[in-house]
């Protein structure tokens, strides 16, 4: 086997690196990935839409090692929470964005597997109409690295899909779901976080959970 297919191969699996649904999208781990080979891997995959997904204090714009203006990408930065239920806002601003975002476009987060494994299955299932059941395999140890444990957010998110059974997952994302998430932090039932995935201060309380009128 030619030494330059299996070099590819290996820094496929290192940045953990796959079809989303390709060639409209992708996911990648950044955190492995040096700022040069990650600019590298956009323009080999033509990226025009890239979805950062860990928290602002994390990201590529705070970080500013990446310059996406310059290589024509729209780069967005969603906290998409996996240790818990994600925030409201961040959530109804991920669909809008899935929605309408130029394709190619890519997902990713430190390690490629947990904030990025529950955005690619709200992806599978929102964009391309795979079941709860099939979408939800992009949560998975193999060939991704997901781990259950500590990363409970996409599963208790799941179970509230399953239990409302939305007619549209849209609208009850945008009408609906402000509501659980506030009535679950009054419960202490979920961690309380700013949209930005900043713990509130001690005594601190957020009531407006919806996202500004688009």
């Amino acid at each position: 086997m030619p030494w330059g297919f299996m070099n590819n191969w290996y820094q496929k699996l290192r940045w953990n690196l796959h079809p989303l649904d390709p060639p409209q999208a992708w996911r990648i781990a950044r955190g492995s990935c040096p700022s040069l080979h990650f600019q590298s891997i956009l323009l080999d995959l033509g990226i025009r839409s890239a979805i950062d997904l860990r928290r602002t204090s994390s990201s590529d714009q705070e970080a500013r090692l990446s310059n996406f203006g310059c290589l024509g990408i729209e780069y967005h930065n969603i906290h998409l929470r996996s240790s818990d239920l994600p925030h409201p806002r961040s959530l109804q601003r991920f669909v809008h964005i899935l929605d309408h975002a130029p394709r190619p476009l890519l997902l990713y987060c430190k390690r490629g597997k947990d904030k990025t494994g529950f955005g690619s299955a709200l992806y599978r299932h929102l964009i391309c109409g795979d079941s709860i059941e099939e979408a939800w395999q992009q949560l998975r140890f193999i060939p991704y690295g997901h781990r259950r444990r500590k990363h409970e957010g996409p599963y208790w998110f799941r179970n509230l899909i399953e239990q409302s059974a939305p007619a549209d997952l849209r609208t009850w994302i945008d009408e609906e779901y402000p509501r659980i998430f506030a009535e679950r932090i009054a419960a202490g039932e979920v961690v309380p976080i700013t949209s930005f995935g900043e713990n509130l201060p001690l005594g601190a309380k957020e009531t407006n959970f919806k996202a500004p009128t688009r």
